[in-house]
């Protein structure tokens, strides 16, 4: 019979969920320990912390799977669990050179036993072999239990392979931190309590058991929605990977190769974001919240879930490329890393899909093309029109299903779907003439380089530091300037794009700056920018520049269309 409940939430401490007969397991094919030093270094000053303040210390969700009777998977948490049972082992090496040395030898072993026995695992009478109460994933867990909690010193540390080194540092962070405070003092009883008292029951945690994957995607989204970061993006890994499990080691081998290219292309943390652009260019439109759900429902095979995998490398390919406008795949249409350069300074990913299924589809040739229009329709409908782009989202994902499915073949095909979301001439242009664009300096070159080349054919770079923004109106005005622009009129104009010109930075930093306008304009007719060096006001007033920026309006008119 089913639980009649999705999720079961408490809050426990370490001594309740290790010294309880109950155990733990990370899945074999979850990350492995990753924390450093800047990690442990946080999780001891939180311990510190505890014993001068005498207030608990929460250490967040830890989110587990039941599978039988007191044995779970653990979903999330996994680093800080095994980070506190690698604290015991380093509290283990206190102790047993603390009976070496001959303090308290008998009491110092008792202590050993007893707290290797609570909350690491019991030792069998047999074998003396420590049974471990966490088993962590298959590239880890050889060396945690056979070194680690065996109290082992590796014959080469820095022969250890990469997936060992960080768990034996961890320790030896932590075994230095002890020894400063307890084996110099001969303290053996005082590292005992220390361990078992303010670390096993002063750290808490939020317990939330599920019953199966589906509740656990449920709490990260309700947790990631408060701000704290979970890894989602591996929950969704686990699930295709679990799949292919069931088909063989083999086939999961082959799953897991194809996972890290997919995560060595893109972001760990962009993984979710990823997976929901590449199923809204194949599908209708699909919510962040709803994607672990939406691959649930299509993908409960082994063939299937590999067959996902495959297409998710392909796309993690483009995905890169699209961050980097200077990848190697752009190398066959060097054109397009205008547009993809572009698109990254607008901060946009709402055309993503699009290009998805236009590379899948149609070709880079295509694409290229594709990428052209996308760049026109989110400079006018992103950037300056500031439109809701929830409507964007559902049409880029129309017009990407109709080149999946075959109904648009071609990029000019693609451009006459896009007129939908295109802002037309006229309200661009009033939208254009009014913008603002404050903390965006970077955008703001950009627009006007692109200006300058179409007005007057020169060559501008706009990101190689040859060139700085000039404010007219200085963002840090004098009293000169401010009789002209009082209260909050310097503060709506200063950002205004007609208030703004490209000028190098030694013109700018020695004779603009904030200075007087008369100054202002001998500093300009220096420049190599033809539009700043043809630039001329008799006075620069809120008129000056709306006259201005209209005027850059209708240029940007013409330079940003399909």
């Amino acid at each position: 019979m089913a639980k009649p409940l999705l999720l079961n939430t408490s809050t426990i401490n370490l001594r309740g969920l290790l010294a309880n007969g109950k155990r733990y397991e990370v899945p074999r094919f979850q990350r492995d320990y990753s924390w450093r030093e800047e990690h442990w270094d946080d999780l001891w000053q939180d311990i510190v912390e505890l014993e001068s303040s005498g207030r608990p210390h929460y250490m967040g969700a830890l989110v587990l799977q039941e599978e039988r009777a007191d044995e779970f998977s653990i979903i999330d948490g996994q680093q800080r669990i095994a980070t506190l049972s690698i604290l015991v082992v380093a509290a283990l090496h206190c102790l047993r050179r603390l009976a070496d040395e001959g303090v308290e030898p008998e009491a110092n072993a008792k202590r050993m036993d007893l707290l290797r026995t609570a909350f690491l695992g019991a030792e069998h009478p047999a074998t003396l072999v420590t049974t471990p109460k966490l088993a962590l994933n298959r590239s880890n867990r050889r060396f945690y239990e056979g070194t680690l909690v065996a109290l082992i010193t590796p014959p080469s540390v820095p022969a250890l392979p990469a997936t060992e080194r960080p768990l034996w540092d961890a320790m030896t962070y932590f075994r230095g931190k002890l020894e400063e405070r307890f084996v110099g003092a001969q303290d053996g009883a005082g590292l005992a309590n220390f361990i078992y008292e303010t670390v096993a029951t002063r750290l808490l945690f939020i317990q939330v058991v599920v019953e199966d994957e589906g509740g656990a995607y449920t709490v990260f989204e309700t947790l990631n929605a408060r701000g704290l970061e979970l890894s989602a993006g591996d929950l969704l890994k686990n699930y295709l990977l679990s799949i292919v499990h069931t088909a063989g080691d083999g086939q999961l081998e082959h799953a897991m190769q194809k996972w890290q290219c997919i995560t060595e292309r893109v972001e760990p943390r962009r993984v979710p974001e990823f997976l929901r652009h590449h199923l809204n260019s194949t599908r209708e439109y699909v919510r962040q919240e709803r994607v672990y759900r939406t691959i649930r429902a299509e993908v409960s095979k082994p063939v299937q879930a590999v067959a996902l995998l495959r297409e998710l490398e392909d796309a993690a390919l483009l995905n890169q490329a699209l961050d980097d406008a200077t990848h190697a795949l752009w190398d066959e249409a060097p054109e397009v890393r205008k547009s993809v350069r572009a698109l990254q300074i607008y901060q946009v990913a709402q055309f993503r899909p699009l290009a998805f299924a236009a590379w899948r589809r149609l070709g880079v040739t295509e694409l290229v093309a594709v990428l052209r229009a996308c760049d026109a329709v989110s400079f006018r409908y992103n950037v300056i029109s500031q439109r809701n782009t929830n409507r964007l989202e559902q049409e880029y994902n129309r017009i990407a299903m109709g080149v999946s499915s075959g109904e648009f073949k071609s990029a000019a095909d693609v451009r006459r779907e896009l007129a939908a979301i295109y802002v037309q001439d006229d309200e661009f242009q009033q939208a254009f003439s009014k913008r603002s664009l404050p903390r965006a300096v970077q955008l703001i070159r950009y627009v006007l380089c692109a200006i300058e080349r179409h007005e007057h054919g020169t060559n501008v770079a706009w990101d190689d530091g040859s060139l700085t923004v000039e404010h007219v109106l200085p963002v840090n005005p004098t009293a000169e300037w401010t009789q002209g622009f009082p209260g909050d009129l310097h503060e709506r104009y200063v950002h205004r794009l007609g208030n703004c010109l490209l000028l190098e930075p030694k013109l700018n930093a020695r004779a603009a700056a904030n200075r007087p306008l008369g100054e202002k304009l001998a500093a300009y007719a220096k420049s190599t920018c033809h539009s700043t060096r043809e630039f001329s006001a008799s006075r620069w007033t809120p008129r000056e520049i709306d006259a201005r920026q209209e005027q850059m309006a209708r240029v940007a008119t013409a330079i940003w269309r399909l």
